[in-house]
């Protein structure tokens, strides 16, 4: 079976309890985007790049003992395409050509007899699962030139098993590109200047590790489910801790964010159980989509003045979450960002309209009828309805009043008030996003200026409308 990344749809099922189906791999884009067509030559499909050059789309031969030709058609072959030779069961030997600077997705991927492969200098990319499940492949040949080797690159080969024999640490051209077999206190040695996609994912046999100076990546899943993690030294330099990257650390207790991260992508601390807090350093200016959803030991966190956007589900399920410093910077709260938090519960028992820097970002504890400061600037997605969540909706809401100075009502956010009747609507509101008002109770009537936004939303999405 391939190892897979523990995408950001298994960080939310860690929330919400279901099971997530995951993708075998994410398809980055490419600089050079290839043209549609696909044309015939020997053995070979090909298509052509923006550049003029020819990317390998199929191999159609029959030959234990490929040479890939190093032009077609009088084309120069500088890549070797996604799947391009995947699944063939009679190549033992594979030559790539010089001039090839990447090996896309899968391209041999599962071509169970293939032995030995040259990699020619000048290719600087290794994509996602390239060689994966050729299990007889021993022989491989990775020229220094090579910069980058995604997610699962050699997994399932006899090359991998030789290199965790000779180190469990196995580290090409600076990148550690594998640690599954690693166990312990793990000290990553000097040089070393990236952590690879899932290279420790699943290692459930580490205690500890020390990142040394020189690494500025964490990759996507790199320490994913590595459920005896306690603690995490990460060096100053490191810039970009990639998605998922400690998500299912369920004993992850500590870990040292330095000043020069500015970058912590999606779910990357998600359902870290054990972690008690977090000092997000200055410099990050987004919070990202789950980015420590579950964490349900989690009681402090300080958002620094450098973030401005705070994505949604960030904190979602962090149960024990008391303490939040938000920072007048933070402009855009998304919808469940807090939700399941005890500051939220905090917040909702002083007022039922919680409001953060003129964001309204909850009032599903509201009651009757109800009017919106003038304070608020923006009302949040689902701030009262029912947002991706069946059973957390309003049903005591009646009328609202919105006052002068809203700016926009976000999506879904009355969905579900299904005794609301009448809504409040000034002409200082420019925006309303899709289905903001669906389920409410069939007789709802809109109260707005003959002209408002207002006014033509509901026209259009047939709710009545009053002038006022």
């Amino acid at each position: 079976m391939k190892r897979q990344l523990i995408s950001s749809a298994l960080a939310l099922s860690l929330i919400f309890g279901g099971a997530a189906a995951l993708p075998e791999s994410i398809t980055p884009q490419s600089s050079i985007v290839a043209q549609a067509k696909s044309i015939r030559s020997g053995d070979y499909k090909y298509s052509l790049l923006k550049d003029g050059t020819a990317k390998i789309v199929k191999y159609k031969g029959i030959k234990t003992e490929v040479k890939i030709p190093s032009k077609i058609d009088g084309k120069k072959v500088t890549m070797i395409g996604q799947y391009a030779f995947s699944g063939n069961e009679k190549i033992k030997k594979v030559t790539i050509p010089k001039g090839v600077t990447k090996i896309g997705n899968s391209a041999f991927s599962e071509c169970t007899f293939l032995k030995s492969v040259t990699i020619p200098k000048g290719v600087t990319a290794i994509c996602q699962n390239a060689f994966c499940d050729c299990n007889d492949l021993k022989t491989v040949k990775i020229p220094s030139s090579v910069k980058s080797i995604e997610m699962g690159a050699f997994y399932g080969t006899k090359w991998l098993k030789d290199q965790q024999k000779k180190n469990p640490l196995v580290i090409v051209n600076n990148i550690l590109l594998d640690a599954a077999t690693c166990k312990g206190n793990v000290t990553i040695p000097n040089g070393v200047t990236k952590i690879a996609d899932i290279a420790f994912s699943g290692c459930t046999g580490i205690r500890s590790v020390e990142i040394p100076n020189g690494v500025t990546k964490i990759g996507i899943a790199a320490f994913s489910r590595c459920t005896n993690l306690r603690s995490v030294k990460i060096p100053n330099g490191v810039t970009k801790i990639g998605p998922d990257a400690f998500s299912g650390c369920t004993n992850l207790r500590s870990v040292t964010i330095p000043k020069s991260v500015t970058s912590i992508d999606f779910c990357a601390f998600s359902g870290c159980k054990s972690l008690k807090s977090v000092k997000i350093p200055n410099g990050i200016t987004k919070i990202e989509l789950s980015t420590f959803a579950a964490c349900s030991s989690l009681k402090s966190v300080t958002i620094p003045k450098s973030v401005t956007e705070i994505d949604i589900y960030a904190f979602d399920s962090c149960t024990s979450l008391k303490s939040i410093t938000i920072p007048k910077s933070v402009k855009k709260i998304g919808h469940n960002a807090f939700n399941n938090t005890k500051w939220l519960k905090d917040q909702q028992k002083k007022n039922p309209l919680v409001v953060v820097n003129g964001i309204l970002i909850d009032g599903t504890k509201c009651k009757g009828n109800v009017t919106i400061p003038k304070s608020v600037k923006s009302i949040n997605d689902g701030a009262f309805g029912a947002f991706m969540e069946i059973n957390n909706h309003n049903t005591s809401l009646k009328s609202v009043k919105i006052q002068s100075g809203v700016k926009s009502i976000g999506s879904m956010a009355f969905s579900e008030c299904s005794n609301l009747k009448t809504v409040t609507i000034p002409k200082s509101v420019k925006t309303i996003g899709d289905n903001a008002f669906f389920g409410c109770h069939k007789n709802l009537t809109i109260k707005t200026p003959k002209g408002s936004a207002a006014a033509k939303y509901a026209k259009k999405n047939g709710i009545k409308v009053k002038y006022i």
